[in-house]
């Protein structure tokens, strides 16, 4: 326990040294500035420095840069608007090509036979109280936890609701 504490310590020192840090060494470079000087030569010189002997020293606003958004054109928008219209048109031709599911009809007796499967089952987990199974590939017994038996409850219900009509 004491450990915990220890380390969650020399954690928080770590977090405030690096954050103390960065704001140390953010600061300068934030606020410095550009100089712009022309020489004896008349070479024209830049530097965070000015130049201490010479008279024509001028300090450089520097804007910060914004983000903009790019402009979308009247034609990028007819675009767009003429491929949503085809895309909508292909996704309805689509739809009406594809055929409605067929439901299988099942046989009176394979009904009968399920519903009794549907009902058996539902009594099995309705006797017992605390259920379990045995593992496909080692044979060891594993119980089933409360949600799992509900589980298989509502299914068998689902079941019986199906084909015992």
């Amino acid at each position: 326990m004491p450990t915990k504490k220890i380390f969650y310590r020399l954690f928080l020192a770590i977090t405030y040294l690096n954050l103390g840090l960065c704001l140390i060494l953010w600061g300068p470079a934030s606020h410095a500035k550009i100089y712009k000087w022309v020489d004896e030569n008349g070479q024209v010189h830049y530097g965070s420095q000015p130049q201490l002997n010479n008279q024509s020293v001028e300090t450089i606003k520097i804007r910060k840069n914004t983000t903009t958004t790019p402009r979308i054109s009247k034609e990028d928008l007819a675009i767009d608007a003429m491929n949503k219209k085809e895309a909508d048109a292909e996704r309805a031709r689509q739809e009406a090509l594809r055929s409605p599911p067929v439901e299988q009809k099942i046989p009176a007796s394979e009904k009968r036979r399920l519903c009794q499967q549907a009902k058996s089952d539902y009594a099995d987990i309705m006797s017992r109280g605390r259920m379990r199974e045995r593992q496909g590939t080692t044979g060891e017994y594993v119980y089933l936890t409360e949600a799992q038996r509900q589980q298989r409850l509502s299914a068998a219900q689902k079941k019986q609701r199906e084909y015992c009509r």
